[in-house]
Parts: C-alpha cells; sequence; structure tokens
C-alpha cells in the first residue's frame, strides 16, 4: 500500500521521507525518522515530518490510504495557497489530517501543544491558518470516492481489493 502512496506522491515532489518508527521502511530506500516522542500519535507524526523537512511545505499522507492521487494532492496543494494548513474533509463529513498539507511554520505551534499535552490534531487547526476543503471541492477528481479510503483491518482491505477490481490498470 505504501508503493501506491509514494507514487501519488512522486507526481508532486521529488522530495519524499517516511515518518516511521520502524527500520524496515528503510528498504524503500528513502529517509525514514521515527517520532521523538512515542505514543503521542498524530500531532508527533506532524512534528516529526515538519523538524525534517528541508522544503517550506510537507504532505503528509498515511500509508494506510492507497487510493490518493497525485491528481488530490496537486488539489490540496492548490487550494492551500497562502495556508498554513490545507486540510480536506472526507465524503463522510471527516477532516483528513494525514492526507494534508502543512507548512513548515507551525513547527512550533505544533511543538508547543504537544508539550502542552495535547494530542487532538483538531487543536491545530484551530490554532492556525487553517483551509478547510470540502469534499465537493475535490469530488468531480477521478477515485474520489476511494481517496480516503483507510485499510487497516482484513474487511478494509477486502473492501479496497473490491474497489481495484472495477479500476483499470496502471
Amino acid at each position: 500500500m505504501i508503493e501506491h502512496v509514494l507514487e501519488a506522491l512522486r507526481g508532486v515532489t521529488g522530495n519524499l521521507a517516511v515518518i516511521a518508527n520502524d527500520d524496515e521502511y528503510l528498504k524503500l530506500g528513502l529517509p525514514v525518522f521515527p517520532d521523538s516522542d512515542a505514543g503521542v500519535g498524530p500531532l508527533e507524526a506532524i512534528r516529526t515530518a515538519l523538524a525534517a523537512s528541508k522544503t517550506e511545505r510537507v504532505i503528509l499522507v498515511g500509508c494506510d490510504m492507497p487510493f490518493v492521487s497525485a491528481d488530490l494532492l496537486n488539489r490540496i496543494l492548490e487550494l492551500g495557497k497562502g495556508r498554513q494548513i490545507a486540510a480536506p474533509i472526507g465524503p463522510d463529513g471527516m477532516l483528513e489530517p494525514l492526507c494534508t498539507s502543512y507548512s513548515t511554520g507551525i513547527l512550533d505551534t505544533v511543538s508547543a501543544l504537544i508539550k502542552n499535552g495535547e494530542r487532538k490534531v483538531s487543536r491545530l487547526f484551530d490554532a492556525v491558518d487553517t483551509r478547510l476543503i470540502a469534499f465537493d471541492e475535490i469530488s468531480q477528481l477521478a477515485g474520489s470516492e476511494a481517496f480516503f479510503l483507510n485499510v487497516n483491518t482484513p474487511e478494509d482491505y477486502d473492501r479496497a481489493k473490491h474497489l481495484l477490481e472495477g479500476r483499470p490498470q496502471a
């Protein structure tokens, strides 16, 4: 699944890295950055990515989202120009913090939230200039119905396989 995510990211940037606490990901031939503070959750992944970045923006995508596309990621960047965060909302109305564009300029804010015991990514979105992207702003993109499908269980995997069966082979 991570190969599909990396392929989508390659359509946006050549500067790729993996945020993971497992050296197994080194086999991908990319830099791997572990969380400094294990157990914090997605906010720590955001902080790790921002701290490690050599660019002004970071696009974070969960490796369990195999249906993201370069078109989606480019659209997120386009809609978020001039904003510190650009975060899509899925068709279910849920915010997608692990398919989002972040400015590295918010690193201090993320660090302060974590230091104060905060674990909710939504608090970060409230604290900085955030562009929430309604699903209807991305729904016209090919494959949009499955962009935010997370594959975490055997049932999710079966559903993903079923969706792939109906798509043309890349």
